[in-house]
């Protein structure tokens, strides 16, 4: 009997013990980095010139910037879809002497929302934006590549880290100011 419950005290007492070292490496991970106003601090710098440079940075904001191109064109088309196929529809007698007087009202404020909708929000705009970022970031990432690549390898004139950091912080810039101006303003705002 005493030797099940020792077992059972050694068990639970690793147990707990890898659950305070899980605690303990996330709280120092964490202690290492400090947030001001959104942007994150690394203050134990690591070793990887990748991470110093901004590098995994660009490729979020490439993502992201993908992802928008991505869903502002299918939000586009559906509005497209919705304007001039459903409003060219409408226009046919033929759909207006088959159909309902109901369902053609209802196509109708399909139609004008979908206009109105395009008109306000600017998807296409939205979309053509993000893709003219995403190029200008893949530019960015490529040409970071090749400096961290040169710095690896020792090749004269090779920008420093603090150099590379600094050509993607001006791009990752010009890219959120490009994206603001992409905004559709509310003018009453």
């Amino acid at each position: 009997m005493k030797a099940i419950s020792i077992e059972i005290i050694a068990a639970v007492a690793s147990f707990l013990l890898t659950l305070l070292a899980l605690f303990l490496s996330v709280a120092v991970k964490r202690a290492t980095r400090l947030k001001i106003g959104g942007v994150e601090l690394n203050l134990h710098p690591a070793a990887d010139p990748t991470e110093d440079s901004r590098l995994s940075e660009a490729k979020r904001e490439l993502e992201r910037q993908e992802s928008i191109a991505r869903w502002n064109g299918r939000a586009d088309g559906s509005l497209v879809f919705g304007q001039y196929i459903i409003g060219g529809v409408l226009a046919s007698s033929f759909v207006q002497q088959s159909l309902s007087p109901q369902v053609i009202g209802v196509l109708g404020v399909l139609v004008l929302l979908s206009s109105l909708i395009r008109q306000r929000y600017r998807a296409d705009l939205q979309a053509q934006g993000a893709r003219h970022r995403t190029v200008s970031l893949r530019t960015l990432i490529r040409e970071v590549e090749d400096d961290l690549f040169a710095l690896k390898n020792g090749h004269d004139g090779a920008p420093s880290i603090y150099l590379i950091r600094q050509k993607v912080s001006t791009t990752l810039s010009k890219i959120e100011e490009a994206e603001l101006a992409d905004t559709p303003h509310d003018a009453s705002a």
